[in-house]
């Protein structure tokens, strides 16, 4: 095991780096008041699980009874220590970053070189989908290539136990999931190991029926998009698709017919309405299981042709920093001019215990204060909502930031002109 540590290294150093880096950038968003209502909706449910109910004002009802996400319970102690926004950013950054080192050890268990290892896991972690789930709002979608990877590397294995384990995991993050693993276990049954996938369809099937009759009992239904056969902005999906795997050298091609395995994850995203996401949101939590699948898909092309490893780095260092990054790690871009007294006002409404309810325009407030399970998020529109730049492009205002001389007009964090 150490042997394998130390192959490993350049992994396990590019890891810590990339959650070093996440998590100050992840907390610059937070403190400038930019994360959306997911963040707080998912905080203020982990707080509420304490006293036995999944309730939260940003959904205004049980979260449970919205998704299939009882894992996320097993966040609650951790959230009852640190009931804070912060605490569930640092578990979103180690999750994706954790990711990497499973896919590096998975591309070891297939006989790829430590090389090549490292090179696809540290692909992984520049690839924008990989950045901007981290930079994204909290979901429960950023622990999908975790499990994905660890699942993948213990049926490798055959380590029949813990794959149904992780399995389960994954089944309890959301509805998805259940369908995702149904299909991968029917052709891990078809072509690989009968009792193993026959196993996995069979859980997938349990959790899908139980998932089902708890929602029947309480009258309530999951929080589903329309589908339709039109396919919205076709041009954005093929971006999409060239940003997932331009990354990796397109070394997931080189699996051939083994690529329809990803038909279903793909068909989510190109027939979803009205929640169609353009190429840009290539790093939003929608498209963490096509990451995962991409990923595995690249070890098993690095492994028929080794080649592909050689021109990962740059292809990754290309896509990331002159195509597209959906962050802040990008050429003319800085992170947001914190506003102190906004923020102090934020922590105010969290420690303070009291009821307020926030308008939309307040989203960023909500994710710091929703610790304070007082605190609702209105759910109606908001007709004083003023959208502000996505990026601070500015950076002469954010470095005379840094020694207490901030724009005297800002837009979420971003400077902006009389």
């Amino acid at each position: 095991m150490k042997g394998k540590r130390a192959e490993l290294r350049a992994t396990y150093v590019a890891a810590a780096l990339f959650a070093g880096v996440y998590i100050a950038l992840d907390l610059n968003k937070l403190y400038a008041l930019r994360y959306g209502a997911d963040l707080g909706t998912y905080l203020q449910t982990l707080v509420n699980l304490r006293h036995g109910s999944s309730w939260n004002y940003g959904e205004w009802r049980p979260h449970f009874a919205v998704h299939d996400s009882w894992v996320l319970s097993a966040l609650m102690p951790i959230v009852a220590l640190v009931p804070r926004a912060e605490t569930l950013i640092v578990v979103q950054v180690l999750a994706v970053a954790g990711a990497a080192v499973a896919l590096a050890h998975f591309a070891r268990e297939l006989g790829i070189g430590a090389r090549g290892a490292n090179v696809v896991a540290i692909a992984y972690l520049l690839t924008p989908s990989a950045q901007g789930l981290a930079y994204d709002n909290f979901s429960e979608n950023v622990f999908v290539p975790l499990l994905a990877f660890g699942a993948a590397l213990s049926a490798r294995r055959r380590n029949f136990w813990l794959t149904l384990l992780v399995a389960q995991g994954l089944l309890g993050l959301k509805e998805d999931q259940i369908f995702f693993v149904l299909w991968f276990g029917i052709a891990c049954a078809v072509w690989w190991d009968r009792r193993l996938g026959i196993a996995l369809g069979a859980l997938a099937v349990c959790n899908g029926l139980g998932f089902w009759l708890a929602e029947r009992s309480v009258a309530s239904a999951p929080s589903l998009p329309r589908y339709g056969l039109a396919i919205y902005d076709p041009g954005g999906k093929m971006t999409m698709l060239f940003l997932l795997s331009a990354p990796f050298a397109f070394a997931p091609i080189a699996v051939g017919r083994w690529l329809l395995l990803g038909i279903p994850l793909l068909a989510e995203i190109v027939f979803m309405r009205p929640w169609n996401y353009e190429a840009s949101r290539v790093g939003s939590h929608y498209t963490a299981c096509l990451l995962a699948a991409a990923a595995i898909a690249a070890t098993f092309g690095v492994r028929r042709f080794a080649g592909f490893a050689r021109a990962m780095p740059a292809c990754a260092a290309v896509v990331m920093l002159l195509i597209f990054n959906d962050t802040v790690v990008r050429p003319g871009r800085w992170p947001y001019i914190v506003d102190w007294n906004a923020y102090s006002r934020a922590t105010a409404l969290r420690d303070g215990g009291g009821a307020a309810l926030l308008q939309r325009r307040d989203e960023g407030t909500w994710a710091v204060a929703a610790a304070n399970p007082n605190v609702r998020l209105d759910p109606h529109p908001d007709p004083l909502l003023r959208p502000c730049p996505a990026y601070d492009t500015n950076a002469r205002a954010f470095f005379q930031s840094l020694v207490a001389h901030a724009p005297p007009r800002l837009c979420g964090g971003v400077p902006v002109s009389r």
